[in-house]
Formats: C-alpha cells, structure tokens, sequence
C-alpha cells in the first residue's frame, strides 16, 4: 500500500443477532439521528491511518449497510458483505476482502456496536502494535468478580490485574492473518487467537466511554454519551488545573399520585402512591444528579435530561447520576461525597434510608464517594405536610481528579 493510502486496513464486525436488544436491531438503531455503525465508520474515514474499510453485516441487513455507506459518504468502505455463522468466520469474510485491496501493514478489527472509538484510541493502539504485534484496547475492571457456577460462589479473584477488553484490536497483518489459519475452536476475540498461538498480546488504554451496545439500555447509555459529547465539548477536554473543592446544591420534588409502588432512591416501597414524573420519578436521584452537575460547573439536570425528550421517558435515574458523574470526571472533577435528604410526610421512610444509601452508594462514579441519606418531614406544614407530594435535596461535593 501506499504511504497516502494509510498502513491500516479495518473489519467493522456487525453481523450480531441482537439476541438482547427485544426486536431492536443494534448495528442499525439510531443513535443520534444516525445508525450505530456510522459512529465508527466515520472515525474511520476521517483517519490518515486508514485506507480501507471492510463492514461486514448479518444477511438480513445488507442493505442498511449499504444505505449507511452511502448516506454517509464513507469512500473508505470499499464493501459491504454478509458474515458467518461465528464471529471468527465474520472477521476471516472480512479480512478476505480486505486482503484484495492489498496488504496492510496492520490490520484492526472493530465491533460496530461501540460507537464511541476515537482517533486518539486508534493512534494508541498503532503505537503497541507496532512495537508488540498484537494491541488490544481496554479498561481496569472496577467491579468485584466472583467466580459462580451454578450461582454458587466459589472464588473472588484478585481484580487489580484485570481488564475488560474492547475493541479496536491492532494486529500487525501477518500475525492475523496467521492467527486465523491456525485456529479452528470457538473464541471470543481475535487476540484470544493469537494468544492460543503462542503471540504476545499487550493492552493499550480504551475508554470507558467505549461502550458496546448489547441491550436496550445500552443503547440509552449510548444516547446519554452521545448528548454529552455533542452538547458539552468542555466536559470531554477535561482539565488538569482545577484546584480546592467544589459545592453542588440539587432539589427536586414531585407530586404523590395513585399507583405504587413507591420508587426512591432505587427502592421500591409498598405504598398505594407513586411519584409523577416523566422518568422513574425518583426525586432523591434527580437531587444528587443536579448537585453534581451543578458543582461541576456543568448545567441543569432538566436542560441535559428535557423531560420533552421520549428518551427519558420511565427512564432508570441511577443512569441520570452516573451520566452526570462522567460528565464532572471528563471536566476534571470526581465526587468525593454526597449528602442528600428526603423530606416526605408520608409514608415513613426512615426504616429505607440504609438501603437507599446502599443503592447509591455503588452508581458508577459513585464507588469511590461517601455517600449520606437522611430522612425528615415538614411537620404537616405545606402541600409535602399535607401527604401531596415528595422532594429531595442533595449537596454534592467534588475535588479535582488532578490530586
């Protein structure tokens, strides 16, 4: 190939089943008024890196490839073709049709369904590969793992050695290409291939942005991300010149109405009354969630989250923390606590305070916080003493992550 050309050739991989995704589609739902698999495809065509771009789609959904191809003017793309039964057997159709426009130095594969790869990752991992071989990208696993066949725990491994792979995976082209002559089992990733064949795998640093959308919710993840990167280009530059603390104060109420059960906190209590809202309606989230925008400097929660917005409708608040949490760390700042109190004169809700906390307390971009809930009413002062409705107020407070 050609120095214009590019030294990387690519296999977008999107020939899924969407088994998860209740009839949706991934590789083709909209994200942004586009579909997913244009996210990546145009990070692609915009690289000097690149020179070809192979999409490989399930049967079914060839021409959804093509029209997001040509919608999108990706001259990159120089196919569109149907997968295998195997992911593997997708990768192998793929680098086929690759190899027919020449050789490339390196070769990455790309799951369609991570819309939020970007040109810094892509010039990460051509770094690894090009002095290992074999790059893959990934992110420290912050959860803690247990080992349970049958739901019966039988270990908890060590997880400061663990990553969760994503993809771009950068391979110098003869290694793949070897990889796939060699391996005939079942396997997950293409570096699971090199590795069996005796290759050096090493990690470069993904994001954890770089989700893959693999669920319903996912994709309303997908949508959060996608908001935050368009609407809040000062939230994705971080910052490493924050000083001293910050203070954030959120308050949010809602009107009791007939239904049940009662959702706060990210417990449900048996109640005969619900919160009206247009998400889940949990005052206690929105309150923390506002906090932590506003001491970030950030917004409101109802100009990030329009309640005019279907997107959000019956939405999962938790999602409305952890979104605002990302935004504040991508600025430079992390929660380090949070102190919130539900007023309410009904029910009584002292006994769900620990649970609520509990709940909150492992949100991602929580894990590392103290988190405090309290419970107190208006002694039937106002429309809240009157039984009529509930509020939350939150503060947030966050230090810079340059510490």
């Amino acid at each position: 190939m050609s120095e214009s050309q590019g030294r990387l050739g690519v296999v977008v991989v999107a020939a899924g089943r969407s088994s998860r995704m209740q009839g949706v589609d991934k590789q083709v739902a909209l994200l942004g008024g586009e579909p997913v698999i244009s996210h990546s495809l145009r990070v692609f065509e915009e690289s000097n890196e690149v020179g070809s771009v192979v999409l490989v789609m399930s049967a079914g959904n060839l021409d959804e490839g093509n029209q997001a191809v040509e919608s999108g003017d990706f001259t990159k793309v120089i196919g569109v073709v149907a997968g295998g039964e195997r992911r593997q057997d997708s990768v192998k159709i793929g680098l086929d049709v690759l190899s027919e426009k020449g050789i490339f130095e390196f070769t990455a594969v790309h799951d369609g369904a991570r819309p939020f790869v970007d040109e810094e990752m892509l010039d990460r991992g051509l770094s690894v590969a090009a002095k290992v071989g074999s790059a893959i990208a990934a992110v420290p696993v912050k959860d803690t793992i247990k080992i349970a066949p049958h739901r019966v725990v039988t270990d908890t491994p060590d997880r400061s050695g663990m990553w969760a792979v994503q993809t771009p995976q950068i391979f110098r082209s003869d290694i793949l290409k070897t990889a796939h002559e060699m391996t005939t089992e079942d396997v997950t990733d293409d570096a699971s291939m090199v590795e069996a064949a005796g290759g050096l795998v090493a990690i470069f640093d993904g994001s954890n942005d770089n989700i893959k959308i693999t669920t319903p919710e996912d994709l309303e993840l997908a949508a959060l991300i996608h908001n935050r990167r368009q609407d809040c280009p000062q939230a994705n530059s971080g910052s490493s010149e924050n000083e001293g603390s910050r203070f954030g104060i959120g308050f949010d109420g809602h009107g009791l109405v007939e239904g049940g059960p009662l959702r706060l906190g990210g417990v449900e209590i048996d109640f005969e009354f619900e919160l009206s809202g247009h998400s889940d309606g949990d005052v206690l989230m929105h309150a923390i969630a506002s906090a932590i925008l506003g001491a970030a400097g950030l917004g409101d929660l109802g100009g990030r989250f329009p309640s005019s917005d279907d997107r959000y409708a019956g939405f999962d608040s938790a999602k409305f923390i952890a979104e605002s949490s990302r935004l504040a760390l991508e600025a430079g700042w992390m929660v380090a606590h949070v102190d919130a109190t539900v007023i309410a004169q009904r029910p009584r809700l002292a006994a769900h305070a620990p649970a609520m906390q509990r709940n909150i307390a492992v949100i991602e971009g929580l894990e590392n916080s103290t988190v405090n809930v309290k419970i107190t009413s208006t002694d039937h002062v106002g429309a809240i003493g009157a039984g009529e409705g509930i509020a939350a107020q939150a503060v947030a407070t966050l230090t810079p992550t340059s510490k």
